[in-house]
């Protein structure tokens, strides 16, 4: 009995098909694999980066001012009878760094006490750069009852504003009790706290 040959015959033509489909898997991943490098060369390229930075530094300017009454009574009038005129003066000192961008200084005050309404205030500055020992001038600051002076910037009186650091003005205060002032205020008295104050723009 013949045994029936089971072997399967490969023509050329199918062999040379394998062979080009097995080489174009290869192919497709060898360029997955090249893609997938470039994807990565380009993803890392991108992370490239450089910095430079600069400093700073802030400081917040000064409008500092003084007087020279070291803190104490620096106007004082006792036994003042009608028509009864008492002066004095007094130096204000501008320390500050800013002035060219100052809004403005202002003079004002609180008083107390059942006189006030009885004494005439008169405040005048002598100018830029002058003290108490300059000559007299009258540029008006004020000119009301002690009771009447504002009583805070926005109500205050225009003073002289700053022009440099380190300026003096000399400030004359007068205040008068007034001829008409009836007996009964006698014993009468008030006191006040006057207050130079200067803002920015």
């Amino acid at each position: 009995m013949t045994t029936p040959d089971i072997t399967t015959s490969i023509e050329p033509e199918q062999r040379s098909e394998r062979r080009r489909i097995g080489g174009l898997i290869i192919g497709s991943a060898l360029l997955s694999a090249i893609g997938v490098g470039a994807l990565a060369y380009t993803a890392t390229n991108a992370a490239f980066s450089g910095t430079t930075d600069s400093t700073g530094s802030f400081t917040a300017a000064s409008v500092t001012l003084t007087d020279d009454d070291f803190a104490g009574a620096n106007f004082v009038a006792a036994d003042m009878l009608p028509g009864d005129v008492a002066t004095d003066c007094i130096e204000i000192t501008y320390t500050g760094v800013a002035p060219a961008r100052l809004a403005g200084l202002k003079v004002y005050g609180t008083s107390s006490g059942d006189l006030a309404d009885n004494l005439d205030l008169t405040i005048t500055h002598r100018g830029s750069g002058t003290t108490c020992a300059s000559a007299p001038a009258s540029n008006a600051v004020y000119n009301g009852t002690l009771a009447g002076l504002g009583i805070d910037y926005a109500a205050g009186s225009n003073g002289s504003v700053p022009l440099a650091s380190g300026e003096t003005v000399a400030y004359d205060f007068t205040v008068t009790l007034q001829p008409g002032t009836l007996d009964e205020a006698q014993s009468d008295n008030a006191a006040a706290t006057f207050v130079w104050e200067v803002q920015t723009v």
